[in-house]
């Protein structure tokens, strides 16, 4: 009788631990790894529920009650997946199964219809500046009218990078580095400019180059260059710097926006509401600049004062600023509107938004918080409409990115014929330019690196702005500026007497190239390349920055 029973508990164990056992591999094969072995248990007990391993110490969900009374985490009855983790397979445990894959933050913002593609380089921008560059380069040939627009192109590209490289490091680290964004602006910047006034210091002091008038006028010109002032030096005496420091008037008032735009940015970006609409803010500035230029040429103001001030011409950088807070606010909300679309999708509600009338058939469920923490439910909700992001369900082909390659193709024609066309922008009297043409002209160059960077890249503005050898000009451009201007003003003239004036624009252009290739790989890289790491850090191809910056 005691053999009997002891081969009934024996085949009962036996019986046990097999169906321990089967669960157990029945969960490794969907993929869920346990806790740990199934704890014993004692005949005819139930066995205790196993929790995974990703999810031990946490609290399960509470199960919702359905109508009748009986939990939806019963047998027969659907049941809700957990806002913290995507619904899965259950095993005889009732646990889910493998997790779904996170959708990325760029696939749910272009599902959103934000911009995406314009994480990296952009060799387009590069082209804008090269053609910018050699548009200032004709004029001072005396061969294109408007070439020295591309100065104000310059401005937008500056005002967009610079400001998108401020805030992506805001957005990133909470914070900007003023000293270290002034040390990498000094890196930058510094090198070539001070080997142009070696050398001419050089030309015109020390070998005696010149007559004592211009002598004494370099000297004036390059103080006030050193002191980034020569935009307003030149308002009171208009001068080239014999031949050497003249057109480093444009350097001067992009030297003074980089010493007061991350200060104002930082005091605006701390203020919520104004950083949640910190591009149409960035907008009324570009009004204002816009009004008080018209207020100066009312009051008998001069063309050159209103050419030359920073105050004046602010609002072309202004117009890169709020491109730049644009594009980053776009992004944004597109991210908040992909999470709040997953979490209506999943049947949950985020902390501070409410829910709409058309999620009222969609069942909640809250997660299962510590007591004493405030409940989500017990803060305020409120729903966050997207401000600058156009409706997700509108179709591909009506949103505005699908007709930017056309909008930026016009733009960028417009630009060609106003620089063949526009008057001279400096003189007693103010022209047609002073009265609302600069902002117009900002407007459209801003429109087209709106093009190039959310428009599609097989546009043929984007792959003919894009090619290698007009990239590469624009990663020089810098150099070039500076030393055109020395070369077109001693050498420009009499070559144009000698072999004509386009054969005459193209060995200037040839000499300047050589002279900024040599800059830029024996002197500029090499110096980029010893900065201090920690200057380095956060910056790249993604902030590449403007032309002179």
């Amino acid at each position: 009788m005691a053999k009997h029973a002891n081969d009934l508990e024996n085949r009962s164990r036996r019986l046990d631990q097999t169906a321990r056992r089967g669960p157990v591999s029945a969960d490794r094969a969907r993929g869920v790894l346990l806790a740990g072995p199934a704890p014993p248990r004692a005949p005819g007990k139930p066995r205790p529920a196993v929790v995974p391993a990703d999810r031990a110490g946490s609290s399960r969900l509470p199960s919702l009650p359905s109508p009748g009374g009986s939990s939806l985490a019963g047998s027969g009855a659907p049941r809700l997946p957990s806002p913290s983790r995507p619904p899965g397979l259950t095993g005889p445990t009732g646990v889910d199964g493998p997790r779904e894959r996170p959708v990325p933050p760029d696939t749910a913002a272009r599902r959103a219809g934000a911009p995406t593609r314009r994480t990296g380089y952009n060799p387009a921008l590069d082209g804008v500046r090269a053609l910018a560059m050699l548009c200032v380069l004709v004029f001072h040939m005396d061969a294109l009218p408007g070439g020295y627009l591309g100065v104000d192109v310059f401005f937008v590209l500056s005002g967009f990078l610079i400001t998108r490289q401020l805030l992506a490091e805001r957005d990133r680290t909470g914070r900007v580095s003023l000293p270290m964004f002034y040390l990498r602006r000094a890196y930058r910047l510094l090198p070539a400019f001070w080997l142009l006034a070696l050398v001419g210091f050089t030309a015109v002091v020390v070998l005696g180059a010149g007559t004592a008038g211009e002598r004494d006028e370099f000297l004036h010109t390059l103080a006030a260059a050193m002191l980034y002032v020569n935009n307003y030096f030149q308002v009171v005496q208009q001068n080239t710097g014999a031949g050497w420091l003249g057109h480093t008037w444009s350097l001067s008032l992009e030297e003074q926006f980089y010493l007061l735009w991350p200060l104002l940015l930082l005091v605006l970006c701390r203020r919520p509401w104004i950083d949640r609409r910190l591009p149409a803010v960035l907008l009324g500035g570009v009004v204002a600049v816009m009004l008080w230029r018209d207020v100066l040429n009312a009051s008998g103001a001069s063309g050159t004062r209103t050419y030359f001030g920073l105050d004046t011409r602010a609002d072309a950088l202004l117009v890169g600023c709020a491109l730049a807070a644009w594009l980053r606010a776009r992004r944004r909300d597109a991210g908040e509107a992909g999470e709040a679309g997953e979490a209506r999708d999943r049947g949950t509600v985020l902390p501070g938004r409410q829910r709409r009338p058309e999620d009222a058939a969609v069942p909640v469920v809250q997660e299962a918080v510590p007591p004493g923490t405030v409940r989500p439910e017990t803060v305020r909700p409120v729903w966050v409409r997207p401000t600058f992001a156009w409706p997700a369900s509108w179709p591909v082909s009506v949103r505005p990115v699908a007709v930017l390659p056309v909008v930026g193709a016009v733009a960028f024609v417009l630009l060609a014929v106003a620089m063949v066309a526009a008057p001279s922008g400096w003189g007693p009297r103010p022209t047609a330019l002073a009265r609302g043409g600069y902002t117009m002209v900002a407007l459209l160059a801003g429109v087209v690196i709106l093009a190039l960077e959310m428009g599609a890249t097989s546009s043929w503005l984007f792959q003919v702005l894009a090619v290698r050898p007009l990239a590469w000009l624009g990663r020089i451009s810098y150099g070039f500026y500076l030393w055109h201007f020395p070369v077109v003003a001693h050498w420009g003239r009499d070559l144009t007497v000698a072999v004509g004036r386009w054969p005459a624009i193209l060995v200037v252009g040839l000499i300047s190239l050589g002279l900024a290739s040599a800059s830029y790989y024996l002197l500029e890289r090499p110096i980029q390349r010893r900065r201090p790491g920690v200057a380095r850090r956060g910056t790249g191809d993604a902030a590449r920055p403007a032309w002179s910056s």
